[in-house]
């Protein structure tokens, strides 16, 4: 039984027999509460909904459904199952049609390589990017190894958001704001050291400082608390600074632009 809940509660019956378990074995799992939701699969009644529709659909989670269990970065756990198998059948569930790599051996759940290479050709530029960079930077998985799997012209699109995964953004919410500002025009910089104030995230036209405040996106709430006091600080060497929480840059980007044009015009504090 403990095996089948390291399993997410759900496995095959041909995994259970490689582990040891008899064929008694196995049919006494009924007496602790597990069903066949089809013959062959073995399911405990708490058992890891994605796990068991995977399972059930011959076909392996990736992409964003398997980006949370890597512990990648992305901006939402979609609703919609991305699945990659060699069938179409259930139109529900984005699908991905290829393997690269050995997948997880035990768990249904495509690798860590070919969930970012879904990802980097199905997601939006953003989480695309966080989830190349996150893997790179916290995972190391090679930038040529990724890159060597994407040669075909079909992958241009894909190997421009690969190399924007550079590393110097920290978040989600940098690698958006990055994104929206590059859009925009304004000259900047990221991740900048200002002699007595750090490193801050942004740099407008050498002047302006613009970070990106969140409690959920830093380490600890006394992080958020130094990101804070280093504003001010900026601001008594007579930089401008603007903050803008995740969800301003998201669902808010046209006031994001707007004020920060308004700075602009009004021109450098310092003369």
């Amino acid at each position: 039984m403990e095996f089948l809940i390291s399993l997410g509660g759900v496995a095959r019956v041909g995994m259970l027999r490689r582990e040891g378990y008899s064929e008694r074995a196995v049919r006494s799992l009924a007496f602790a509460g597990a069903v066949q939701p089809r013959k062959g699969v073995w399911a405990l009644p708490e058992a890891d909904p994605e796990f068991l529709q995977a399972i059930m659909d011959n076909s392996l989670l990736t992409c964003a459904s398997s980006a949370f269990r890597y512990q990648l970065w992305i901006k939402d756990r979609l609703r919609r199952l991305h699945l990659v198998s060699k069938h179409h059948r259930d139109l529900r569930s984005a699908r991905h049609g290829r393997l690269r790599f050995e997948p997880d051996q035990n768990l249904p759940i495509a690798s860590l390589e070919d969930t970012v290479i879904h990802g980097l050709t199905c997601l939006s530029e953003a989480d695309a990017i966080a989830m190349a960079q996150s893997a790179m930077q916290h995972h190391g998985v090679p930038r040529f190894v990724l890159e060597s799997e994407m040669t075909a012209k079909y992958y241009g699109t894909a190997r421009k958001r690969l190399a924007k995964a550079d590393g110097l953004s920290e978040s989600v919410p940098e690698i958006s704001a990055r994104l929206l500002f590059e859009s925009a025009g304004p000259q900047f910089r990221r991740q900048v050291q200002i002699a007595g104030v750090g490193r801050v995230d942004f740099l407008v036209e050498g002047w302006l400082v613009v970070e990106i405040n969140g409690f959920q996106f830093h380490s600890s709430r006394e992080a958020w608390r130094r990101d804070m006091g280093r504003s001010n600080v900026a601001q008594t060497q007579g930089y401008a600074v603007l903050s803008y929480s995740p969800e301003q840059i998201w669902n808010r980007p046209d006031v994001v632009l707007r004020e920060i044009r308004a700075v602009l015009e009004r021109g450098c504090p310092r003369g």
